[in-house]
């Protein structure tokens, strides 16, 4: 229990960070570093994440193909990545973004350790996914929705991402008071996100009912 509370404290921390000042200016969340890799790998990655993040349950869900390209965006440690890319085989493909160079140093090093040829990793920048158009199959954020700024322009790029009948999956906190995840005020609301990515072009195909503290939506390009 003691690391599944040290898990809980630091998500909170990190989302309390909303804005650092910095003389007259402020930092927002989305530029906050994490330069300790080794103390966020112990975070992202603990054991008793599994207990309420349900990993494999969730990449079960998504009922992804051998040969898919699934782009995860803040993909952190790669956490998700990996799995995606031991479901898609070897003509699939895995892209962990992330827009800490740390992470994606840890994930590419990982992907080497593991023997997975279909993960890469990749940085990006704060404000675009970067991704070919037309070019992904599906594209997967967890907990990482309420860190994008200027959201309607940044998934109108994703959209334009996706192939014919491509996916975007978000997994996300409900916005109350939780055992895990950031305080309430921090968090994006379902009846928020919906409507965000309806007006990026998207709309709703499947919510899953799996998760006890997040929501789980699919999204399809209208």
């Amino acid at each position: 229990m003691r690391n599944y509370r040290l898990l809980c404290l630091l998500l909170v921390i990190f989302s309390l960070v909303g804005c650092f000042k910095n003389g007259e200016h402020e930092t927002p969340a989305s530029q906050v570093r994490f330069d300790d890799i080794d103390v966020w790998v112990r975070i992202f990655e603990d054991p008793e994440r599994a207990e309420w993040q349900r990993p494999d349950e969730v990449v079960a869900a998504m009922a992804l193909s051998e040969g898919d390209v699934v782009v995860d965006i803040g993909a952190g440690t790669g956490y998700f990545t990996r799995r995606f890319a031991r479901v898609v085989g070897s003509s699939g493909l895995a892209i962990g973004l992330d827009i800490e160079d740390s992470m994606v140093r840890h994930m590419n090093r990982e992907a080497l350790k593991l023997g997975l040829d279909n993960y890469v990793a990749r940085t990006i920048p704060t404000d675009n996914p970067g991704l070919d158009s037309g070019s992904v199959d599906v594209v997967f954020l967890c907990n990482t929705y309420h860190h994008i700024t200027n959201r309607e322009e940044y998934f109108r790029r994703v959209a334009k991402s996706l192939k014919k009948d491509g996916r975007l999956v978000i997994v996300d906190f409900y916005k109350r008071e939780l055992p895990v995840g950031p305080p309430p005020d921090h968090k994006m609301a379902k009846e928020t996100v919906i409507p965000e990515i309806h007006s990026a072009g998207f709309e709703l195909v499947k919510s899953h009912d799996l998760l006890e503290y997040q929501y789980f939506l699919e999204f399809k390009v209208q």
